[in-house]
């Protein structure tokens, strides 16, 4: 007899799992489940979208102080703000000068070579980052660009000693 109780009155715990019985007399819910409410960022990340990563990750990764990629060291105050090397030694003499402390630009909080630390992960991604050469325009991370110019680039004056000598000696000049 308790077999039968129990199939006549299914009972359901979740109101939007499939097996649930419909309360309305036509089959269908009255509770719908409830929506996700939209992200606020959505905009941002559309506007984002148009815009390559290198071009987004150029705006993260540059200096605070002279809006350019970092091309060595980056320095990073107590509460991450980037700066290259040669801001940072400006910034650190600009202030030994003035007899003043040295502060960052960005939130002010004091800054020395004690203070602020290198961002190791920083200089890495920005020297993978793409960039062209500036004589054939081939796309080269940031890290391989100067050995192109003097070994590789068919188009650069930097290597042209050396390939006035191979011409003179005769010496086969092969593409690397």
């Amino acid at each position: 007899m308790e077999a039968s109780t129990m199939t006549e009155n299914p009972v359901s715990y979740s109101h939007n799992s499939p097996e649930s019985t419909s309360s309305e007399p036509d089959g269908s819910d009255s509770q719908e489940p409830l929506k996700k409410k939209p992200r606020t960022d959505l905009e941002s990340y559309r506007k984002a979208e148009g815009e390559k990563l290198e071009e987004r990750l150029n705006g993260i990764l540059c200096c605070t102080v002279c809006l350019d990629l970092p091309s060595c060291t980056v320095y990073q105050c107590t509460n991450g703000h980037l700066m290259c090397a040669g801001c940072f030694t400006h910034l650190l003499a600009d202030a030994r000068l003035k007899d003043e402390r040295a502060t960052c630009p960005n939130c002010r909080c004091e800054i020395s070579k004690n203070l602020c630390s290198r961002n190791l992960a920083v200089e890495k991604a920005v020297s993978e980052l793409p960039i062209e050469c500036p004589h054939c325009n081939q796309q080269l991370p940031r890290s391989a660009v100067d050995q192109h110019v003097w070994n590789q680039c068919q188009e650069s004056t930097a290597g042209s000693f050396f390939s006035c000598r191979r011409l003179l000696t005769h010496e086969p000049v092969y593409a690397t």
